[in-house]
């Protein structure tokens, strides 16, 4: 039926009772049948509610009909208590399929919509079994929010330990061990699987197989993962994917131990509108062969901002990255923001002051336009902000404070926020061809409508200003190409990247160092071991006060030879010099990494170099000073710098918010997840040849920012940096072994108490 049709049906009783009917024979398996039935919603809502606890039934959510009022409901309800938890929870079909599957299979890879269920289905799994686990997501975004579900879900068993990072401490409790983790991090497991019994990979938006960089980091992941741990269940999930049985060639996994399924089924529905440019809002359907035409479309009464913004919906708004570093992103929306009145939720203060105060804004001259959004409701969600403050933004749109949350690509990689209604700012989408775009525009406007334990059908509202965009983006499909990158028969331009894939395809991967043999033979050259005892000899001067060996401005020279000595070690592991850009972010991440070796927090890094590059000392005057953004090494592409803050940037408009998200890139994504690799692999060399106990001193330096052993072992208990100054007091006694609290602790904040609370 036509979006016209629907609305002049005369009898929709009669066609609901036939949507029913097609609902019971195939269930909710397509998205244009769900568009519709959200329609009648909307457009014929009484007779929609007569039959809205059937209609629920009929697509298997059977949680939402608790107490059925008619036969029909009843009986159906009925077949879905076979797929009844002992935790009381009654799965759809879909849900049931997939546990069945888990059960029966050592490889699985699945497909289902967003809001299907299937990442519940496997974390329902997870929590079942009796082994360690292991949950890899594409993205640093995503950690949180998983962190938050399992931790919600094992909050009262003290015999599970939930970690983004790999680590193996107390070793008192007889604990099960789930980790969540990217890619990059997971290669940590392969170091410790002697002391590990996992049993579960989990494999979230396994898509990123395709990607070209990232792609061959996740496939030599799979390999590797399959080698060391052969007897190991591994499962692939991702949505609107058309083949997902291709993860089983593509890593040479026995198919006859196998079983892989694309699930059509959704669960909730959309209706879209868009905006026209004769000031006009219209329903149309993307479905509809030239949906998008307004001979097609019917007016929507009213103007659809008012109706999102000011009528108690959640929004998310999808915006580019630069739209919110330059704050361009609050164009057309200002209106209504300043019109909402300030969170009054105890809860919510409670989140936007640690925020807050994690972000160094709480200090005289940081403002920031992020907290100040945030006392509104309005939250901005990316993947520059810290990860501490995106477990609080998560945790304060969970709790339904968010009227707004203004969002990049970070939800479309998979972060389950759902909303009532998903605003395109942009139709800009990152992907390598139109159905890499297709899948991640599929993926994005999966968040619109919030599937709710209500006995309601539920359904969210997409708005665009590009209707023709979005229905060619939803009639591509996706599909996985069956051969690994790996496999391949050219080896990728990139030096660093044909290593790789060469050394991994000769087997001269080295496990122990995570770098192939050719780069650990070139850090076991001379001039990369001198260059590396020069950094103990600065770093460790005066022992372990390491203050006084690099801070301040007597010892600007010692700082600027750990630099020069860290770059030889660097260049020679790429077997090349820097390129101007790459020299001018590694000087950056260089200064911010040595500022950690300080004990400087990160509200204090950020504060430092805000106050340079708006010359706070010069009381603002003139122009900003040049900033190197963030970008991930290595990268010869990068001939020039580029600033973060464009030439001609008054030292008075500089954006705090905007250093904060870099700072973080500089300290995550090119410290962390680049730098840091080549740099222990390095000094774990100098330490085989000279027995030199500073290079693993080093080494932990770089991991934890300390070397004091209390502090490092309560980060490696997964206490987060920034509050371990407050938890020393109350620590009686810790070890590899165990952790044990003073009786104190009790008497503690609030926040101490719920810390510490698992652990005691």
């Amino acid at each position: 039926m036509t979006l016209r049709e629907i609305m002049a049906d005369n009898m929709p009783s009669t066609t609901l009772a036939e949507l029913l009917a097609r609902l019971h024979t195939h269930g909710p398996d397509t998205q244009r049948l769900l568009e519709t039935l959200s329609l009648y919603k909307v457009f014929h809502s009484e007779a929609f509610e007569q039959l809205e606890e059937k209609i629920l039934a009929a697509m298997g959510l059977f949680y939402k009909v608790a107490s059925p009022n008619s036969l029909y409901a009843f009986l159906i309800r009925q077949m879905g208590e076979a797929h009844r938890l002992e935790s009381g929870v009654v799965l759809t079909p879909v849900q049931a399929s997939v546990r069945r599957a888990l059960g029966e299979n050592q490889f699985i890879s699945i497909s289902a919509p967003t809001s299907a269920g299937k990442s519940y289905s496997i974390r329902d799994f997870i929590a079942s079994e009796n082994g360690d686990a292991v949950v890899v997501v594409p993205s640093r975004a995503l950690i949180a929010e998983y962190l938050s579900v399992m931790r919600l879900a094992f909050a009262s068993d003290k015999n599970v330990m939930i970690m983004p990072f790999v680590d193996h401490v107390f070793t008192q409790r007889p604990l099960r061990r789930i980790f969540v983790l990217t890619p990059e991090r997971a290669r940590d497991l392969f170091e410790m699987r002697e002391q590990l019994a996992v049993t579960t990979f989990f494999f979230d938006e396994a898509q990123i197989s395709e990607e070209a960089e990232r792609g061959v980091v996740f496939d030599v992941l799979i390999r590797r993962v399959n080698g060391a741990f052969p007897n190991a269940k591994l499962v692939f999930a991702h949505p609107f994917v058309d083949n997902p049985e291709a993860q089983f060639s593509k890593h040479h996994l026995p198919e006859n131990r196998a079983f892989a399924r694309t699930y059509p089924y959704g669960a909730v529905g959309k209706v879209f509108v868009f905006g026209h440019s004769n000031g006009s809002d219209y329903y149309f359907s993307p479905y509809e062969e030239g949906g998008h035409l307004l001979k097609n479309c019917l007016t929507f009464e009213g103007d659809f901002a008012e109706f999102a913004l000011s009528s108690g919906h959640s929004v998310l708004v999808y915006v580019t990255k630069n739209s919110i570093y330059n704050q361009s992103f609050l164009e057309g929306f200002s209106e209504f923001i300043n019109r909402f009145d300030e969170v009054a939720h105890p809860k919510a203060i409670e989140i936007v002051s640690a925020i807050e105060h994690l972000l160094g804004a709480d200090q005289r001259g940081h403002y920031s336009k992020m907290v100040e959004l945030l006392r509104k409701g309005v939250v901005i969600h990316h993947g520059s902000v810290p990860l501490e403050v995106r477990f609080l933004i998560e945790e304060f749109v969970r709790q339904g404070h968010a009227r707004i949350c203004f969002a990049t690509s970070t939800l479309v990689q998979g972060v389950n926020m759902p909303f009532d209604v998903v605003w395109l700012d942009t139709s800009r989408l990152l992907g390598k061809d139109d159905s890499a775009k297709s899948l991640a525009f599929k993926n994005l406007i999966g968040r619109a409508g919030r599937l709710t334990d209500a006995q309601k059908f539920d359904f969210g509202y997409v708005y665009t200003k590009n209707p023709q965009m979005l229905a060619e983006r939803l009639e591509h499909s996706f599909v996985l190409s069956e051969a690994s990158l790996i496999d391949a028969d050219e080896l990728p331009a990139d030096f660093d990247m044909s290593e790789l894939l060469e050394a991994i395809r000769e087997g001269t991967f080295d496990e122990q160092l995570h770098i192939p043999q050719s780069k650990a033979e070139r850090l076991e050259r001379l001039e990369v071991r001198s260059a590396a005892s020069a950094v103990l000899d600065i770093v460790y001067a005066n022992g372990y006060e390491l203050s006084r060996s690099l801070r301040g401005g007597s010892n600007r020279r010692a700082r600027l030879k750990v630099e020069e000595n860290l770059r030889v070690i660097y260049e020679a592991s790429l077997d090349r010099h820097l390129r101007p850009g790459e020299q001018a972010i590694f000087h950056t991440a260089i200064g911010l990494m040595i500022q950690t070796f300080q004990g400087r927090s990160f509200s204090e890094i950020v504060g430092l170099r805000f106050s340079r590059i708006a010359r706070r000392d010069q009381r603002h005057a003139g122009e900003a000073m040049f900033a190197q953004k963030a970008n991930a090494l290595p990268d010869a592409s990068l001939e020039n710098l580029f600033p973060l803050f464009p030439k001609g940037t008054l030292a008075k408009n500089v954006n705090y918010d905007a250093v904060v998200f870099d700072t973080y890139d500089y300290l995550d994504q090119v410290i962390s997840f680049g730098l840091n690799d080549v740099f222990t692999a390095a000094f774990k060399i100098y330490y085989a040849f000279s027995n030199d106990i500073r290079a693993l001193k080093l080494i932990e330096l770089m991991r934890f920012g300390t070397n004091d052993a209390m502090q490092v072992l309560l980060m490696r208990y997964g206490f987060l940096p920034e509050d371990v100054a407050e938890l020393l007091p109350y620590i009686q006694t810790i070890s590899e072994k165990e952790i044990v609290f003073k009786p104190s602790v009790s008497d503690a904040s609030q926040h101490i108490r719920d810390l510490t609370e698992w652990y005691r």
